[in-house]
């Protein structure tokens, strides 16, 4: 039972998507006449080619595979949340249970 080379396509392409936005949003709300590089075309040639990855991975026209690999994504990443949170918690728990520190009332 392995994964398929087109899902990890997909996979990575809506990553990518959802990165490049994330960037593509910063560049835009922090522009100023004074940042005249050209940082922005990164995201916007990196989505392009995640979009065409994505086209080609799922064989739907681009807005239907853009949307299936964002939703994708954003699904991966929330399935993998719970790893994550468990843990970060583990971690807080080491942190605060093996700490010699006494805890006084601080007013």
């Amino acid at each position: 039972m392995g994964i398929d080379f087109f899902e990890v396509l997909l996979l990575v392409s809506g990553g990518s998507l959802v990165s490049s936005l994330f960037a593509l949003v910063h560049f835009v709300s922090t522009y100023n006449r004074y940042n005249r590089s050209f940082t922005i075309l990164s995201p916007i040639i990196i989505g392009t080619v995640a979009i065409y990855a994505a086209t080609i991975s799922t064989g739907y026209g681009p807005v239907t595979s853009t949307e299936e690999a964002i939703v994708t994504a954003i699904v991966s990443i929330l399935n993998l949340l719970p790893i994550v949170l468990a843990i970060t918690t583990i971690v807080l728990f080491r942190i605060s249970l093996l700490t010699n520190r006494s805890v006084d009332a601080s007013s």
